[in-house]
């Protein structure tokens, strides 16, 4: 993670920009978990249903 850090401070970025957009990619990436969990929850239920 830090090499990733240092190459976009030597590509330009500014550390604060670097950190920020790596904590939301993590944000968004556990909303997209969150999400997927609710409808596998939601898909599993629906089959039980219809069995």
């Amino acid at each position: 993670m830090q090499d990733l850090i240092e190459e976009a401070v030597q590509a330009g970025w500014d550390e604060t920009e670097v950190l920020t957009a790596i904590i939301e990619v993590a944000d968004n990436l556990m909303l997209a978990n969150v999400n997927n969990a609710e409808l596998d929850a939601l898909l599993r239920a629906m089959k039980r249903k219809l069995e």
